[in-house]
């Protein structure tokens, strides 16, 4: 009877040990956090959901950001683990097309690096597409167009002839220079302001042309952005002066008239119409898409 007796107090010690060492691992398991990454359009608003970092505990985490690059980019929700954005300013993928941040929780075992990389939106003022952008379609921001960085040339006739007659009629409109200067050159050929713009290849690229007149407007409304880009970028600025010819830009627009030709002033966005005899300035342009 006595050796029965121990036999089952033995038995019983062992069913409690192992049910214990049971219990302990289960609370003892390991509290991982995982890293996070993601992709999104630059230029956020503030407060905007980046993510959330995620762990295999099924208990509540106290989540904290360690450290962040540029300082002051997320803020983290220390319940949730939820990240949003805290300072849009900083979102620039020119600035920083990349945004990191190390997060830790002081239930958890290791940190999670968090990992936001940015998509560039055209903007006013990019350098981008062989030029800087001056104006981007406002239904279609994948779309627009681009200045060349510096003038083709400061001081060339439109044509030889005062008022030369094409065939076919110019525009005056945004997203028509590139048709207006197939006109001009198959009318009157490509050694005058035209051919000029068209010859011009900057970043590779060999479809540029002679700006609209809108599309010179543009360019004159966004004159000190496309000027800083230019300065940033080994280009010049654009002939902002009271108005005369000799610093006005030539536009592929002629006049309803189909006599004399439009220069923009870029100082004023002032339209005038000038001889083709008159010597200008060009700034090729081109589309992007």
């Amino acid at each position: 009877m006595k050796i029965k007796n121990l036999t089952l107090s033995i038995l019983a010690l062992s069913f409690l040990t192992v049910s214990c060492s049971s219990d302990d691992d289960a609370n003892t398991a390991s509290v991982n956090l995982q890293d996070l990454a993601v992709t999104i359009d630059e230029n956020p608003t503030n407060g905007q959901v980046i993510g959330t970092v995620q762990s295999n505990s099924a208990n509540p985490l106290t989540f904290s950001i360690v450290s962040q690059s540029p300082s002051g980019a997320l803020e983290i929700d220390a319940t949730t683990g939820e990240l949003t954005v805290l300072d849009a300013g900083v979102y620039d993928f020119e600035t920083n097309p990349t945004i990191t941040a190390v997060i830790s929780s002081s239930e958890a075992v290791n940190t999670a690096t968090v990992t936001v990389n940015l998509v560039n939106v055209n903007e006013i003022g990019d350098f981008n597409y062989g030029g800087i952008v001056f104006w981007v379609n406002p239904t279609d921001n994948t779309k627009g167009l681009v200045c060349a960085v510096t003038d083709q040339s400061s001081s060339i006739r439109w044509h030889d002839t005062q008022q030369p007659s094409i065939t076919g009629t110019t525009s005056t409109s945004l997203q028509t220079g590139s048709t207006n200067t197939d006109l001009i050159i198959a009318s009157l050929g490509n050694n005058f302001a035209a051919g000029v713009a068209r010859a011009y290849n900057g970043g590779g690229f060999t479809d540029w042309f002679l700006p609209s007149v809108d599309e010179l407007k543009e360019m004159a409304n966004n004159r000190a952005v496309i000027d800083a880009t230019a300065a940033a970028n080994s280009g010049t600025a654009l002939v902002a002066e009271p108005w005369n010819v000799s610093n006005g830009y030539w536009s592929s627009s002629q006049q309803s008239n189909g006599g004399s030709v439009y220069l923009v002033n870029l100082l004023t966005a002032g339209e005038n119409g000038g001889f083709a005899i008159n010597f200008a300035s060009v700034r090729a342009v081109r589309a992007f898409e």
